[in-house]
Parts: structure tokens; C-alpha cells; sequence
């Protein structure tokens, strides 16, 4: 992986731009206001070595990262994982739950999900884990939370353009607005209003359509599809956008009610 992040300060308007231009298969921009230069320089040095530790533990193209390593393991049955990635594998357990199985970081088991026994160990069933609509989500909710604790209160973090974190408001502005337009046709779609919150958006787009798959078959989302979700929690977006991709209209109601802090909007053409 190439990871060649970057960062300006602008003293007069203690504006902080940090970049990365990909890592997790995209970039990570962060723009942060109010924080000194040396408090904001160190706090966006943790994110990058967070963004980085993550990506060693949960990239799957990665050869070396953890997941990978499970994967090739879990072809000769049951496998045992360190406790951080249990309590995310177990985490992720409890959403495909709370999404009526929607949400699933399992493929190749159709729906059938994770057998996982008391001491941690467990079997995949003869598919692998897949973190996709996971990670990117996880680790915005943990720059919420170092954000919180340096005390910024300005601040936006923009993972690849789909996944965004919004806190407070715009300098110049009442909120942070986001622009979400139609991957095939380029028309808008919705401009969105963040203050205190997460955007997080999953779509098929031109030569890069079917990549989100129907956990309860194992076939990928052919239709042109568009979900922005927006919660408190991005973790709760990410998870959701990537459920709603695959809903019917009975199981989108359900997800509305069931994630009652989040909107869910979904456009097909």
C-alpha cells in the first residue's frame, strides 16, 4: 500500500488540511478548525496511524493483513482470532441481526452467517469475511471520538467521498453541505445539511456496478441504485447504506423504524 499523507496550516485562520491519497482502496481528507498547530498535527498523525493499523487488520485484497490470513486459514475449518477482531467480527454479528440479516460481512454462505463458539473460535461455512461497508464507517467513529477528546469542535472528514463526518458547522456556514449526485446520469440527487453528524453513501456506478452483494444469495445489485444514509453515529450509516442497498420495500420500512436516529433515502433509475 502507498501511504504519502500530507498537511497544511493556515496560522490565521488556525485551518488544518490533512490528505491521504489512498489508503483502504481511497483517500482521507480532513479539514479542522479552532485546534493549534502542534494539538492539530498530532492529532491527525493518530488518525493516520489508526487508518493504517486498521487497514493492516481488516483489508482483505491485503495478503498480509489479518483478515487475510483468516480467510486462507478458515478453508481448513474452524479458526481462532485475536480478541480485537472477535469483538469486531462479533460486532458486526450484531448488526446483521438488527438488519434482519441485510448487512452480512460473510460471502459465499448465503445468509447461513458466522458459527461462533465460547472461546472464540469459529467456522465461516466455506465463504470469508469481507469489512467493506465496515471499516470505513469503524473508523470514522473513532475520529469522532478523538476529535471530541482534543477538544475540536470543527471539523470534517471526508473517506472517499462516500463516507463523511461532519462536526459542528462550516466556517462560513450553518452546516456542512454535501452534494450527492447520480454516479450514471450526474444529476443531483439531494444536497445534504451535516451539523454533528454522518453521511454515508453506497451506489453501483459506471464499471463498478454489482459489487454489493445480497448476502441471503450470493448475487451481486445489478439495479442503478443510490442510498445516502445519515446518523449520529457513522457506524450506523455505514452499516445501513450498504443494508439498503439490498431491501425490499418491506425490509427498507423496517430499517427506517428499527434505526429510528438515522434518514434513509434510496434512488433507482
Amino acid at each position: 500500500m502507498s501511504f504519502s499523507p500530507t498537511n497544511e496550516f493556515y496560522p490565521e485562520r488556525k485551518l488544518f488540511h490533512g490528505f491521504v491519497p489512498l489508503v483502504m482502496g481511497t483517500k482521507l481528507e480532513l479539514l479542522l478548525v479552532g485546534l493549534g498547530e502542534p494539538e492539530a498535527l498530532r492529532l491527525w498523525e493518530n488518525m493516520c496511524t489508526e487508518v493504517v493499523r486498521l487497514n493492516a487488520l481488516l483489508d482483505r485484497f491485503d495478503p498480509l493483513s489479518e483478515i487475510s490470513r483468516l480467510n486462507s486459514a478458515a478453508d481448513y475449518g474452524q479458526v481462532s482470532v485475536r480478541p480485537e477482531l472477535l469483538d469486531l467480527i462479533r460486532l458486526c454479528e450484531d448488526y446483521r441481526t438488527r438488519t434482519l440479516g441485510l448487512f452480512d460481512i460473510t460471502r459465499g454462505t448465503c445468509g447461513e452467517g458466522l458459527q461462533i463458539t465460547p472461546d472464540g473460535s469459529f467456522s465461516l461455512n466455506g465463504g470469508s469475511l469481507d469489512f467493506g461497508g465496515f471499516a470505513k464507517g469503524f473508523f470514522l467513529r473513532e475520529c469522532a471520538q478523538m476529535l471530541r477528546e482534543a477538544g475540536a469542535g470543527t471539523a470534517y472528514v471526508d473517506f472517499g467521498g462516500s463516507s463523511i463526518l461532519a462536526l459542528g458547522h462550516h466556517p462560513f456556514g450553518e452546516s456542512w453541505r454535501v452534494r450527492v449526485t447520480h454516479p450514471f446520469s450526474g444529476g443531483i440527487l439531494q444536497d445534504v445539511d451535516l451539523v454533528d453528524q454522518a453521511l454515508s453513501t453506497s451506489g453501483n456506478r459506471p464499471g463498478y456496478s454489482g459489487h454489493v452483494l445480497d448476502p441471503r444469495t450470493g448475487r451481486p445489485v445489478e439495479v442503478h441504485r443510490v442510498v445516502t444514509v445519515v446518523a449520529d453515529d457513522p457506524l450506523d450509516a455505514e452499516v445501513l447504506s450498504t443494508a439498503a442497498m439490498v431491501a425490499d420495500e418491506k425490509e427498507l420500512d423496517f430499517l427506517k423504524n428499527n434505526f429510528k436516529l438515522a434518514q434513509i433515502k434510496r434512488f433507482d433509475s
